[in-house]
């Protein structure tokens, strides 16, 4: 008796085993590093001012614009992320704002 309640306890941990452990290799990935501060400000002007390439098409970065609109800050806008990036008295924002894109991106934010 003792016996079979031994293997009855054996294969239920291995069947939870075999259940549990797919069920947690399935969790998504992380999301990918958040870019700098620096990338955002080379992206933003380039998107708002034409000076440089840009490394998201025009649409992806319109469509960051409404996310942070919709979700973070109502009174957002890209030329006003431009003027940002580039007044130096707003740096303390900068990484902050950047952070903003990396989350409409669905990155993870970047840390220094």
């Amino acid at each position: 008796m003792r016996l079979r309640k031994v293997a009855l306890g054996v294969t239920v941990f291995a069947l939870m085993v075999l259940i549990v452990s797919p069920v947690f290799a399935c969790e998504p990935p992380p999301p990918e590093p958040g870019y700098s501060p620096g990338f955002w400000k080379h992206e933003v002007r380039a998107y708002v001012e034409g000076k440089g390439r840009l490394h998201h098409t025009m649409a992806e970065m319109e469509s960051f614009e409404s996310y942070i609109i919709t979700y973070i800050d109502s009174g957002f806008t890209l030329s006003w992320a431009n003027m940002a990036f580039w007044d130096k008295s707003m740096k303390s924002m900068w990484l902050t704002v950047a952070n903003w894109f990396n989350e409409a991106a669905g990155l993870a934010p970047y840390t220094d």
